[in-house]
Formats: structure tokens, sequence, C-alpha cells
């Protein structure tokens, strides 16, 4: 005998489970030793391996982070304010504002730049709130912009910018 409900219909001994006997569960539920391989799994284990397995071992199925925790980035390039920079333009450029996400945008040029590396991005320019000038810490989506254009190893770059 196994694990049975007491009562019947309803009432107060509706749904209360009594754990089975000490010697185990019966034939019926794998004799109490392994439950990945008796009649109650139906013969597929649940243990490690044999490709049916979400746990460790078994095929790889492309989830979680990997050996090192940190998850599958992939190869990135280099990034951020702080890369080496050369500097394209001698005048000021005039773009208006496309995104401002906090700490960084992009800003659309009026006229477009003159470089191999305006091609990336749909020629917007990237910008970063620490080459805003003139006191201000962010930019408006929308309003007009005069900055001087660099190259980076991740393209194109507005520093010097004002805000208006």
């Amino acid at each position: 005998m196994g694990w049975a409900p007491q009562g019947k219909g309803k009432g107060p001994g509706m749904g209360v489970v009594v754990p089975p006997p000490k010697g185990g569960a019966g034939k019926a539920y794998g004799g109490g030793k392994d439950w990945g391989k008796g009649a109650f799994g139906g013969g597929q284990d649940w243990g490690m391996g044999k490709g049916k397995d979400w746990g460790k071992g078994g095929k790889d199925y492309g989830k979680g982070k990997g050996k090192d925790g940190k998850g599958k980035k992939g190869k990135r390039g280099p990034s951020g304010p702080g890369l080496p920079r050369e500097r394209i333009t001698e005048e000021p450029v005039t773009g208006e504002v496309v995104e401002w996400k906090g700490k960084y945008g992009w800003i659309q040029p009026t006229v477009p730049v003159e470089h191999e590396a305006a091609q990336r991005r749909e020629g917007k320019i990237y910008v970063s709130m620490s080459d805003l000038v003139g006191g201000i810490e962010g930019l408006t989506p929308g309003s007009l912009c005069q900055f001087h254009v660099f190259k980076d190893a991740s393209g194109l770059g507005a520093e010097e910018c004002l805000g208006s």
C-alpha cells in the first residue's frame, strides 16, 4: 500500500495525506529505492546523462551561464569614452539629438560626415555624458547641438558637445 488520501468526498478528513510505512513505498513506487528506474518512472532516468537530462551531464541545450558564471557574451570590441581618439573635424558640426539613454546618446548630424566610419550606425554619432560641456548633464531628444567629431576603435563620436 502506498500514499493514500484519508476520507471520502467533502468534510474535515478530505485532503489529508498519510506518509508511506517505514519499509518504503511499495513495489508500485520503485520499492523505496530509486525513483528514476522503477515502474513509477516508466523506465525513464531523471538522473545523470542519457540526453533527457536538464541537469549535470547529458547534452548542452545552450542554457545557463557556462563555466565562468558570467554568461555567453561572445567577442565584443572595445567601447566606452576612454578609448584613444583622433579628431576628424576642424570646425564644430551641428546635429540633432536622436536618443539620450541617461549617460550616453546618439546625434544625427545635419550634414552627413564624410568618413568611412560614418556608414556604420546609419550615420548617427555616439556622444557620452563625459563629452558634454557648459555644465549640462544630459541632452534632450529633438534638440540641436554643436560638437567636434572624433574617431576611435568603436567608430565616430562627438566631443566638446554644446547642447541647447
